[in-house]
């Protein structure tokens, strides 16, 4: 018989007691827990997999919502445009006044470049009499003289448009809107060589319109047709840039992924599409051309004349006349679908709810729908799966851990109790356990002396430090979230003022990179803002003059000769001279870590002193001139009676005779210059009247057209037709006419050509003199203006001075062109309305 120590039986009972029931529990734990992984993963899975097509779903309804107001705005500009008067410059400015930003790519198949860029919302604007005849047209935002009888719809744009005959139909308020008309793009015209759409950049673009037109009614009688052509390049901006699976857009969908959208009308038509050949076109007779059908013939196919129908899509795939048919419902949802290209796709449906023109019928303008690849649909789905999966197998590896580690400790703990010290044992268990619940100021209180009792005491020790440490943790956290404070209160300070100054600043470091620019200076400097490290000639490389004078000063500041400057600068651009302020300082004062710069744009500044100054000239050169005239012209009747009479004396004396002659002809040059003084120095107040300018131009060209012949000059006329009327002096008009005429033909003493141009520029009368004479030099070109100069050698240098100031009191302005040996060119800007 076997006899076992009583610290043997306490040991055994206690291990039997405590890891029978332990293994049982494990075993029955990774069971149980296998089970709810497998149901916690299909659970799941269904759950992401309906809130990702609810979520595409409501992208879906959030375009088609999108679409439908953007149709509703078309709407409401079409009915400001039909309250505008009927006039060419009116429907013009309309056309110009509404743009969109369109992005799309340019460049070639190898190296695509993406464009953002404004453009016109309207392709075409019409106003069309009750008989069908154009009366006004703007086309891509210029003046169309092609008229037509748009009665006839073989005379329209597609050649089979019926929206006239729809809109006399109407009655006042009432709009009619057309189906999408466009040529029809084929496949071969998209790709022309390209593998996928994604990869033709240079391929065919499809064009097309929407057409928005309302009849205009008055007294009970129709007075016109008014058309508004939607660019459908608009209408393609809300899907074109849809990803279904990133939350980022995109210049253009990848289709053979099957993650992009698509918009179609309420027959089934695609409107829009990644693939042009998929939406309906018509060919070059105006018919449209065929859907895409089972019957579709091979040749067709292999041309890619296949414009895509969803009703006429049941050979594809049969949802797609389903989902055809549930968005004429009114209905939205998700589908399992397969695309032309053999993708298996997620399609999410709604409607776009709009009830005009062709519309009415179903109160549905089409649908949008918004495709996801299966795979990458469920990709969600699946990683949490894995996740579910991977964190179960992690728990159950740890639980094996911790229950191995349990057994080791029950084993321990049963030693010890078999040795009478389970009750420090369990003291210090008590401590460790308070302390992980946060309280680190436990102690633990042990009487013995032996190990166990150091074990105690080296507990408490550390318990002390470690509530030490967290004390001290605590404050330095506080003290750190006081400094980020204001650190952040500084920065945001600092930020502000960079910003909202209104003086241009950049910032460069040791090396001369520029570190940062405000925006003020980019307006100023009129570039992007620079990146990091920016070198300073990349970022001038438009300012050569500026980069001149900053590399001058940094080399005089690497040499020591400067820490700081100020500096004006003048530049000249598109014939205009601009004057910039640059001002350097260091940003360090005792080390030399980086500088400011301060641009100010003076150039406002620097013109209103130039004027003043002029003004100030003249007035005072207008003064002297008077008196100096008042104090010649008597002395001057004097001698020049005086020398009549002696004339008369020294008859037979011819000799004597000829010299009083001359005398008596620079007399009355004199007379001459002291008579242009006089009306230099007191021009008369305009008479200012209604009148048409290009009248008063050709009674002037009139007088010069002999001297053109016999001077070998040809005289082009280019006036444009129907020119408004404007307030002027005629007679005044007419003198700065002749005088800047009568220069340009002096300037071409032996033939040339002297252009004369009259049109209307914005809201400006513009009148363009120019010769192919010998022109000025850019040093004299300033100096043209300015009273008794001349650069003929002859003359009183009144004439350009007296005609500036003419063209000024009619509120106008007036400009000179010219080249040395290329010819000059006047232009005059007048007011097309009146004054005050």
């Amino acid at each position: 018989m076997f006899h076992f120590k009583l610290h043997t039986k306490v040991l055994g009972a206690f291990l039997l007691l405590s890891l029978v029931p332990l293994g049982f529990l494990l075993f029955n734990s990774q069971h149980s827990l296998r089970l709810v992984e497998d149901l916690l993963r299909q659970r799941t899975t269904e759950v992401l997999d309906d809130q990702a097509a609810k979520a595409l779903e409501s992208r879906a309804q959030m375009v088609a919502q999108q679409v439908s107001a953007f149709l509703q705005e078309v709407e409401g500009d079409l009915l400001d445009l039909s309250l505008l008067p009927t006039t060419e410059s009116d429907y013009l400015n309309f056309s110009r006044s509404h743009q969109r930003e369109l992005w799309y790519r340019r460049g070639t198949n190898d190296k695509p470049i993406e464009v953002r860029e404004k453009a016109l919302l309207y392709s075409e604007l019409a106003y069309i009499d009750p008989h069908g005849s154009e009366l006004i047209r703007i086309v891509a935002g210029h003046p169309s003289g092609d008229y037509r009888n748009v009665s006839d719809p073989a005379q329209t744009t597609y050649k089979s448009e019926n929206y006239f005959n729809q809109a006399v139909q109407l009655e006042t308020g009432q709009l009619w809107v057309s189906r999408l008309h466009g040529w029809y793009v084929s496949r071969n015209d998209q790709l022309q060589g390209a593998k996928t759409p994604l990869e033709a950049v240079q391929g065919a673009l499809y064009q097309g319109v929407i057409r928005f037109s309302t009849s205009i009614w008055e007294n009970g009688d129709l007075q016109g047709v008014v058309v508004l052509s939607l660019d459908h390049r608009h209408l393609m901006e809300y899907t074109q840039h849809i990803s279904s699976i990133e939350d980022k857009k995109v210049v253009f969908p990848s289709y053979s992924s099957g993650n992009y959208a698509f918009m179609f009308d309420d027959q089934g038509w695609m409107i829009a599409h990644p693939k042009y050949w998929d939406i309906r076109g018509y060919d070059p007779s105006g018919q449209l051309v065929p859907a895409y059908s089972a019957e579709t013939s091979k040749q067709d196919i292999l041309s890619g004349r296949i414009p895509f129908n969803l009703f006429a899509a049941d050979f594809i795939h049969p949802n797609y006349p389903q989902v055809a048919a549930a968005v004429l419902r009114g209905e939205s949802g998700v589908v399992e679908t397969v695309n032309v290209g053999g993708s298996n796709k997620i399609m999410a449906y709604a409607p776009i709810e709009y009830n005009r023109g062709v519309y009415r019928n179903y109160n549905v303008f089409g649908g949008v729908t918004i495709g996801a690849e299966i795979d990458q649909f469920h990709q969600p789905a699946e990683a949490t799966s894995h996740l579910i999966q991977r964190e179960i197998s992690n728990y159950l590896i740890q639980s094996w851990v911790v229950i191995s580690l349990t057994i080791l400790f029950i084993i321990a703990t049963a030693y010890f109790l078999s040795n009478s010290i389970v009750r420090p044992v369990l003291l210090l268990t008590e401590g460790t356990r308070r302390m992980i619940r946060g309280n680190l100021s436990a102690e633990v209180k042990v009487s013995s002396n032996d190990e166990v009792g150091v074990l105690a005491d080296s507990f408490n020790t550390m318990v002390a430090e470690l509530n030490g440490r967290r004390q001290r943790l605590l404050h330095t956290l506080q003290a750190l979230r006081r400094s980020r404070k204001e650190i952040l209160r500084e920065r945001n300070f600092k930020d502000t003022v960079f910003e909202n100054i209104e003086i241009g600043l950049l910032t460069f470091d040791a090396d001369s990179m520029v570190t940062s620019a405000n925006g003020h200076a980019c307006h100023i400097l009129n570039i992007e803002r620079p990146g990091k490290d920016c070198p300073l000639e990349k970022l001038l490389v438009e300012w050569p003059e500026l980069h001149e004078v900053l590399r001058k000063w940094f080399l005089a500041s690497q040499a020591g000769e400067s820490s700081s400057f100020r500096e004006y600068v003048p530049l000249d651009r598109k014939g205009r001279t601009l004057t910039y302020l640059m001002t350097m300082f260091p940003l360090s004062f005792r080390q030399q870590e980086g500088w400011l710069l301060t641009i100010e744009d003076l150039t406002e500044r620097v013109d209103m002193r130039q004027k003043m100054a002029r003004m100030d000239r003249l007035a005072s050169l207008g003064r002297m001139s008077a008196g100096i005239a008042h104090e010649v012209r008597n002395p001057l009747t004097g001698v020049s009676l005086l020398l009549d009479d002696l004339h008369d004396r020294l008859i037979g004396k011819e000799d004597q005779q000829q010299l009083i002659r001359r005398a008596l002809g620079e007399i009355e040059r004199l007379e001459s210059l002291v008579n242009e003084m006089l009306h230099f120095s007191s021009l008369p107040t305009p008479k200012l009247a209604y009148g048409k300018v290009e009248n008063i131009l050709q009674e002037s060209l009139f007088l010069i057209r002999k001297q053109c012949q016999q001077q070998g000059v040809k005289l082009l006329e280019e006036m444009a037709d129907n020119l408004p009327e404007i307030m002027l002096d005629a007679d005044r008009l007419k003198q700065v006419f002749l005088n800047l005429l009568n220069n340009a033909l002096d300037a071409m003493p032996d033939g040339g050509v002297l252009r004369v141009e009259v049109k209307t520029r914005m809201d400006k009368m513009m009148i363009r003199i120019s010769d192919s004479g010998v022109g000025i030099s850019a040093e004299k070109l300033p100096l043209i203006f300015e009273p008794f100069f001349t650069s003929k050698g002859q003359g009183t240098g009144l004439g350009l001075a007296i005609s500036y100031n003419i063209i000024s009191d009619h509120g106008g302005d007036i400009q000179v062109e010219s080249s040395l040996g290329e010819g000059s060119t006047v232009t005059i800007l007048l007011p097309l309305t009146q004054m005050g």
